[in-house]
């Protein structure tokens, strides 16, 4: 049994139960079974408490991202909200925006000090394809404003995919202008997204050509993309070598596996949220959140990225990328595999990608940002190169 893991946040889907009926939505909240199965299922906040939020302190956890369904129908939202910030986590409200409004926010804002963020879905931001995967544009925007002018931090999740690989460039561009931080989430095969996973789910090609360039121009996304051609020397450099057995930290960088804990409304767990219906890593009601951690092969693997096959396996960005393990493991059946949708062909771990350069230098502009949002603080001197 390990004992020394270490994970950035958890992400929590806290209730199944949605206001909306989305098209692609990549929970569980549009199965109507799963739905009426969990209702009476659902962890209570008691039970969030003794076995997640405070064994999760032994895991070294940070933040903690609530999300569902839709959070917000949970009649204890406010009060998990507030749990969250006593105990010390930085707090994140993943929303569909549908019940937000101006008095919904200021208490949140009042039940986190402030110290929250709202997270919505927008994945393209034109007339021809304003597809939002939860809720209309024009709301959604509308919230993001009302978060600005109250005084709370706002983020963007993209969902990627065919659908929206000839706008992202369009949306990234609208986000950064109004300096909304974001970051991209592959559209896979889980919840009703299943039926459209085969035709809407981006390659290699889309990666290289459309959603790539994009992602590596601007440095107020979140790093944790694929693939990411960043040096392993400077990441090691500049975080003194932090990592959680194999996945770099301080601050997070690649595929998000590793870094993050995925938890289901009643209590499974798994190493992603889009892999939490699929890989399950065992219940907090038969163990607390560090003690299944501790015991499962699932996260034994999925830590050590020197486990990694194919491509993965031989290139030299292994660790600070590690290649999408939803996409290995929705294209392949093995979350261990190559990632198929990275465009790049290493013949062996001496290969150096044509965009390692220019991902470095962005990179050092980010951990301003980083520091900012606190998953960076800078090692002391001693430790750090000149």
């Amino acid at each position: 049994m390990r004992t020394d893991y270490n994970f950035y946040a958890i992400y929590f889907e806290a209730t199944r139960v949605c206001n909306l009926n989305c098209p692609m939505c990549m929970t569980g909240s549009n199965e109507v079974s799963r739905v009426r199965a969990s209702r009476a299922r659902e962890l209570d906040l008691d039970e969030i408490r003794e076995r997640v939020l405070l064994p999760a302190k032994n895991l070294g956890v940070q933040a903690v991202a609530w999300s569902g369904g839709e959070f917000l129908l949970r009649k204890d939202a406010l009060d998990l909200l507030r749990l969250t910030v006593e105990l010390g986590y930085k707090a994140s409200l993943c929303t569909n925006c549908e019940s937000l409004d101006r008095d919904q926010l200021l208490a949140i804002k009042e039940a986190t000090g402030g110290r929250a963020t709202i997270s919505v879905g927008i994945n393209a931001i034109d007339d021809e394809n304003n597809w939002s995967r939860d809720a209309e544009v024009a709301r959604t925007l509308e919230v993001l404003d009302l978060c600005k002018e109250i005084g709370l931090d706002r983020h963007v999740i993209i969902t990627i995919g065919k659908h929206n690989a000839d706008s992202f460039q369009k949306t990234v561009d609208f986000l950064v202008k109004r300096r909304i931080s974001y970051n991209r989430s592959p559209l896979v095969a889980r919840g009703s997204g299943r039926e459209h996973f085969s035709a809407g789910g981006f390659d290699r090609n889309d990666m290289e050509e459309k959603f790539h360039p994009s992602l590596r121009r601007h440095i107020n996304g979140y790093v944790s993309y694929t693939p990411y051609f960043l040096s392993p020397e400077l990441h090691d450099e500049v975080s003194g070598g932090a990592r959680n057995r194999t996945v770099p930290q301080n601050p997070p960088i690649g595929c998000w596996c590793g870094n993050w804990l995925g938890i289901t409304a009643e209590g499974s767990i798994s190493v992603c949220p889009v892999l939490l219906d699929d890989l399950d890593g065992g219940n907090v009601r038969d163990k607390p959140l560090d003690e299944l951690v501790a015991s499962s092969k699932l996260f034994e693997d999925i830590t050590d990225r020197t486990r990694l096959k194919g491509r993965c396996g031989r290139c030299r960005y292994q660790v600070t990328c590690g290649g999408c393990r939803a996409m290995a493991y929705y294209q392949t059946g093995d979350y261990m595999a190559e990632d198929p949708t990275c465009f790049f062909e290493p013949e062996d771990e001496t290969t150096v990608s044509e965009h390692e350069a220019e991902t470095n230098r962005r990179f050092k502009k980010y951990l301003m940002i980083a520091r900012y949002s606190g998953q960076y603080v800078r090692p002391p001197k001693e430790e750090t190169a000149e």
